[in-house]
């Protein structure tokens, strides 16, 4: 006989289920795992367990696709090629035909 061996109507026998001691049901305390524990074995959940993170969006809030290149005709045998960067700069880059470079060289 222990010390939960007692009658007591609309109560019955149960154990911790950390310490496994004998306790009457109503002694003991529903855990957040689901088990039921005596009062000297319940522990509160861990609070860092409901923090919730900010979301961390990465992405830029406007995006478009770099624009095309351009080539414009300057003179017979030489173009150019006007393209622009994100920022809105303008590269020109002079390019000649190979029949040009293969003379002056």
């Amino acid at each position: 006989m222990g010390r939960a061996d007692y009658y007591a109507e609309g109560d019955w026998n149960a154990v911790c289920s950390r310490c496994g001691s004998k306790f009457k049901a109503s002694m003991l305390r529903r855990h957040w795992q689901g088990m039921y524990r005596c009062t000297k074995c319940w522990e509160p959940r861990q609070p860092q367990d409901f923090v919730r993170a900010i979301p961390d969006i990465q992405t830029p809030p406007v995006v478009q696709p770099e624009p095309a290149d351009i080539f414009v005709a300057l003179s017979e045998g030489i173009t150019t090629e006007v393209g622009s960067d994100i920022y809105g700069n303008f590269d020109y880059i002079l390019t000649e035909l190979s029949e040009i470079i293969n003379t002056e060289s």
